[in-house]
């Protein structure tokens, strides 16, 4: 027969028992809880943040815009970083920028990922996808800073325009131009450029060589930080050392856009949308 001791022993050690297998579910609760969240949100940076693309339209009003580019549409898109992209991304891209009908289509660099080398059918591929976008005035590029050679040839067999640090008036029903200006984001120069009192709509890769550009822009549109991959709410961008790194500044009467881009470094966005970039000129 067990003595009182005993049996006061025994309640104690499943009291203790039952205690520490309480504790430990609800341990197990928390972590699974936190797994779930985890994978939750990578599986959507991953499958969803890196793949759903955003459509931001602006509209950008000025009585320097000639009356006869009034409602006429600049998409700008920049940073495929292809490899990070595929086939099937290149093609819903291709389809989402034809269907806004653009005017004026802007490309800011960046073909491909650095140190990837593009194949023979990843070029192919590429030039169907820069071939098959559309414009009823003019198409313009510039390079990335990670652009080999192989991007002058893919723009040219696509009939896009490439400003290396030079200017383009662009004409329209009309005698009076918009001035497009392209830079090397690596070696600026400004050799080829003329000091005109038209409406100037500046293009750069890398948005923090904006204070070293020497000509008057009304509106700059550039790439390369994509909006720092991963943002929380009312910090920058996590992954961007860039001293612009927000869509939009006002410098002066210099309007700068900067894309999000619609490649990828690290396989992942969060609160981050790849996007496509709308602007309605207007000049009243």
């Amino acid at each position: 027969m067990k003595t009182r001791t005993e049996k006061n022993k025994e309640i104690q050690n499943k009291i203790t028992k039952e205690k520490y297998q309480k504790k430990m579910r609800i341990i197990i609760k928390v972590f699974s809880i936190i797994f779930i969240f985890c994978f939750s949100i990578i599986t959507y940076g991953i499958f969803i943040g890196a793949k759903s693309i955003v459509i931001n339209e602006k509209k950008i009003t000025s009585n320097l815009i000639p009356i006869n580019f009034h409602g006429l549409k600049l998409v700008h898109f920049s940073d495929l970083l292809y490899d990070s992209l595929n086939q099937t991304d290149l093609k819903n891209i291709q389809t989402k920028i034809n269907k806004l009908k653009p005017d004026i289509l802007v490309f800011t660099g960046d073909i491909q990922k650095k140190d990837y080398e593009l194949t023979k059918n990843d070029i192919e591929l590429l030039n169907n996808f820069f071939q098959g976008l559309h414009s009823s005035i003019k198409k313009y590029a510039i390079k990335g800073n990670q652009d080999t050679d192989i991007f002058q040839v893919i723009m040219e067999n696509s009939n896009f325009t490439i400003l290396n640090n030079q200017e383009d008036l662009l004409y329209y029903q009309d005698l009076t131009p918009l001035k497009i200006v392209g830079f090397d984001s690596n070696k600026l120069s400004f050799d080829n450029i003329k000091d005109e009192n038209y409406y100037t709509i500046c293009l750069i890769h890398n948005p923090d060589k904006i204070d070293l550009i020497k000509t008057k822009c009304h509106l700059t549109l550039a790439g390369d930080t994509l909006g720092g991959e991963i943002k929380i709410p009312f910090i920058k961008g996590l992954f961007t050392n860039h001293k612009y790194n927000k869509e939009y500044y006002k410098l002066h009467d210099n309007q700068i856009y900067i894309s999000n881009g619609l490649g990828n470094n690290y396989k992942i966005r969060l609160f981050n949308r790849p996007s496509i970039n709308l602007y309605r000129l207007t000049s009243y």
